[in-house]
């Protein structure tokens, strides 16, 4: 039996209780209410934590196979006694997370299937959204490609979407129980990657492998160490692309890790900037995103409407890096159906799918080319409200897949830019080198004239 990197760290720590100083290890469990903390080892020593923790009365609810910190429910009244223990670092409050409030889908009924029989579905459509970026212009599909949807899971029998694998984060279910009964996943997964098979919706990049995260349980709420929990997964199943429709109020410090720690290996991590609403593209001081779409190692997606302007409930700020559509678009929904919604939510996987039809041209195999796949979103960008609110402009998928720096790994050191693999590269080179050898020969001539 092979041991995971948690039983391994668990065995680490056995039977460290009885040497923390200070704790009685005997003492009556707490009466008093419990706080949901992230728990940092000193010198990463993270078996010791979990003897710590429950030297105090705690229980560990969370540990995570890339990250050296656990998350506990420790009585509020010895936290102070936990922070004060020999293996411990720092002790700090999990904070929420979860989608906008207010996000309110509208099913269609003109698209809404009498039963659950496949046959019975509509004609797919695409949506404006899927025109206006050009997704359905360009060969690549995203084939091969991993997204990770970190929401509130997929139904995974929808008619309109194919569905990976996944895994629940969450407290809510078991591990295996990745479906949405919210519907905000599923409606997030169709503008991704909703398959195409001539039913209900397609997505920007229909032939990726579509893996639901649930790291929101039903009603759309989770915690940061959920979402940490989210992303540890996708690193451990090598998940290039992590989509994260969601947000919190305040930065925090282990998200960070976690995020930096994901970049670090390759991934893309993408996430919406928030519904916090904006005075106007002009407004160039407005700082109204949510993390962790403030985190620069994220690509933080605003949203416009359908006529190229500024959606007025999309948040802005000096991060945003990407437009993409978000007013009525509509997508596969929770019970088989399909409804039409908005939000920063729904522009988000919009630039998901668009990622991974650029990431399908690179010669790299899983993680690795984020930063050149994120550099050829932005340098392709279209301009449309030419303010601060857009970042660099609208992901535009034709010139995204179009452009030579996708088929290779960018620049190189020569100053050539472009694959030999592309048809017009090789043809450069060759017309480069016969005008050298000519230049040089008409030199060597020009010695004995």
């Amino acid at each position: 039996m092979t041991l995971s990197r948690r039983q391994l760290l668990r065995g680490v720590g056995a039977g460290t209780a009885a040497g923390l100083v200070g704790v009685s290890t005997s003492a009556a469990a707490s009466t008093t209410e419990t706080r949901r903390v992230f728990v940092h080892p000193r010198n990463g020593l993270v078996g010791n934590l979990l003897d710590a923790v429950e030297a105090v009365g705690g229980t560990t609810v969370l540990e995570y196979e890339s990250f050296d910190f656990v998350v506990a429910e420790v009585p509020t009244d010895r936290l102070d006694e936990l922070r004060a223990l020999s293996p411990i670092a720092s002790v700090e409050d999990d904070e929420n997370t979860g989608i906008p409030d207010d996000w309110s889908p509208s099913l269609l009924d003109l698209l809404r299937p009498p039963g659950e029989d496949c046959s019975t579905h509509p004609d797919q459509e695409s949506s404006w959204g899927h025109d206006r970026i050009g997704v359905g212009d360009v060969d690549p599909t995203g084939a091969d490609v991993d997204i990770g949807i970190l929401d509130t899971g997929i139904q995974t029998d929808h008619c309109s979407l194919e569905v990976a694998g996944g895994r629940n984060v969450t407290s809510s279910g078991p591990p295996g129980d990745y479906e949405d009964r919210h519907g905000h996943g599923t409606h997030v997964a169709g503008v991704a990657a909703g398959a195409d098979n001539d039913l209900g919706v397609v997505g920007a990049a229909p032939d990726a492998n579509l893996y639901a995260v649930k790291v929101l349980d039903d009603e759309g709420n989770g915690w940061y160490s959920e979402l940490i929990a989210g992303i540890d997964w996708c690193i451990e199943h090598d998940v290039e692309l992590i989509s994260m429709s969601l947000g919190g109020t305040d930065s925090h410090p282990a998200v960070d890790e976690a995020i930096e720690t994901a970049h670090a290996a390759g991934h893309l991590l993408l996430s919406a900037a928030g519904n916090q609403g904006n005075n106007g593209a002009d407004t160039c001081d407005e700082e109204t995103m949510t993390y962790p779409a403030t985190h620069e190692d994220v690509v933080a997606v605003a949203a416009m409407n359908e006529d190229d302007t500024l959606a007025s409930y999309s948040s802005v700020g000096s991060a945003i890096d990407l437009l993409a559509p978000g007013t009525d678009v509509n997508s596969t929904y929770a019970n088989n159906e399909y409804a039409e919604a908005s939000g920063t939510s729904i522009a988000c996987p919009f630039v998901t799918g668009v990622a991974a039809l650029v990431w399908e041209t690179r010669a790299e195999d899983g993680p690795g080319p984020n930063e050149a796949v994120r550099g050829i979103l932005a340098d392709t960008a279209e301009p449309v409200l030419e303010s601060c609110a857009e970042g660099h402009g609208i992901v535009d998928a034709r010139a995204a897949v179009g452009d030579d720096r996708s088929t290779d790994g960018g620049d190189d050191d020569t100053g050539l830019t472009g694959g030999l693999t592309d048809g017009g590269a090789i043809g450069s080179v060759v017309e480069w080198v016969t005008d050298l050898i000519a230049g040089i020969v008409d030199w060597i001539r020009g010695l004995f004239s």
